[in-house]
């Protein structure tokens, strides 16, 4: 069994660690900083919202869920944190995706299954990543304002250290609309890594691969390793981390995962 295929099996007992480790990596990737911005992107309820204003020399949170219902959730959550948590949070209702010029898109809002809401893609045959099974039940479909992650940050003039991604599939495609985020400011980012997410959204592996190494980006499994194309859909989480924060952001993947894990990584 290899360390992934392990690390598959604690994980799926235990799914809040995940975040846990998430967390502590974007702390370690703003220790240096005094000041800074952060991106969460697939907001949902907070979760890493609350952890990312925490941070010392966090100066701002923009949280982005599109989701109407969901949004509300976190707006009350925001709320309950008190002013001094909710002022720091720029709070966007949109659907990240791609191309800058597309403005509203249609949502598909799960009623049963709250983490499985997402944009429609873009495939007749296939809208979301998941399976139509009769256990997920969906409202009838909505239009919701789309937007990139360019464009949520075009006037952010603070560093942004790290960039988290929860958009159940669509993860690459916002990518894709990130390119002046990632040359200019060169987060790591943590996302959601879907099979499905090429077939159900129009792209290609090699063309995400292509689009990561221009960039000079490396894109890691969640225990830190580089992906092949032949090992990218191992695990439904991973990172991409620019080329020069690569050994730092490797050693902050190998320590959380052994705080958490419990599960010691070679260096």
């Amino acid at each position: 069994m290899t360390a992934l295929q392990e690390f598959r099996t604690f994980a799926s007992a235990n799914m809040m660690t995940l975040e846990a480790m998430l967390s502590d990596v974007c702390a370690d990737c703003c220790a240096p900083l005094n000041s800074f911005t952060l991106f969460d992107g697939g907001a949902h309820r907070g979760f890493h919202t609350l952890k990312m204003l925490a941070l010392p020399g966090c100066k701002k949170v923009v949280a982005v869920e599109a989701d109407p219902f969901m949004a509300e959730e976190l707006l009350h959550t925001l709320e309950k944190a008190g002013d001094h948590m909710l002022d720091r949070v720029d709070l966007r209702e949109a659907a990240l995706q791609n191309n800058p010029r597309i403005y509203r898109l249609t949502w598909k809002s799960s009623s049963s299954h709250v983490g499985r809401s997402s944009i429609s893609g873009a495939n007749p045959q296939q809208k979301t990543i998941w399976p139509d099974t009769a256990d997920i039940t969906y409202r009838p479909d909505l239009t919701v304002r789309a937007t990139t992650i360019d464009k949520t940050l075009a006037q952010v003039g603070r560093a942004v250290p790290f960039v988290k991604l929860d958009l159940e599939g669509a993860d690459l495609l916002a990518l894709f609309g990130a390119e002046r985020t990632l040359r200019h400011k060169r987060p790591v980012v943590a996302f959601e890594n879907a099979i499905h997410a090429p077939a159900v959204h129009g792209f290609t592996l090699d063309q995400v691969i292509a689009y990561f190494a221009a960039l000079d980006y490396v894109p890691l499994d969640f225990l830190g390793q580089p992906l092949t194309r032949a090992t990218w859909f191992g695990f439904f989480e991973a990172w991409a981390v620019p080329r020069e924060k690569l050994e730092q952001t490797q050693k902050a993947i190998r320590t959380a995962v052994a705080t958490h894990s419990k599960q010691t990584l070679p260096a």
